[in-house]
């Protein structure tokens, strides 16, 4: 049997970052949350590199679970707000309450929801 002789695959281009640079390449890197050839491609090409993310991506089930918990809080405030006597303690329940609510709306916004 012939066999053919299979092309031969073009060499990857490598990169090795200086010893003194490796370390902020990498972190770089992370931070664009492109793969390694990507980042090098953008840079390289002359397109921007993305910008650093501002915080790691929030762990769903932790969201999530912080939002059922803020709910069910505000629930209780408003149910407490109805039945206080003090005006002034009424109006405390119902600041906590309002704070809740914006940690609720800022949980929503980062899941891409309307409040």
């Amino acid at each position: 049997m012939d066999r053919k002789p299979k092309p031969k695959r073009i060499a990857p281009v490598s990169y090795r970052p200086p010893e003194r640079l490796r370390e902020e390449f990498h972190t770089r890197v992370r931070n664009s949350g492109l793969p390694v050839n990507a980042f090098i491609t953008a840079a390289v090409f002359g397109q921007a590199a993305p910008k650093s993310r501002r915080a790691p991506p929030l762990d769903q089930q932790t969201a999530t679970a912080l939002l059922a918990q803020a709910a069910r809080m505000t629930d209780q405030l408003r149910i407490m707000a109805g039945s206080v006597a003090d005006p002034g303690h009424a109006s405390l329940i119902a600041g906590c309450r309002d704070e809740l609510v914006e940690i609720r709306n800022i949980l929503l916004a980062l899941y891409g929801r309307q409040p």
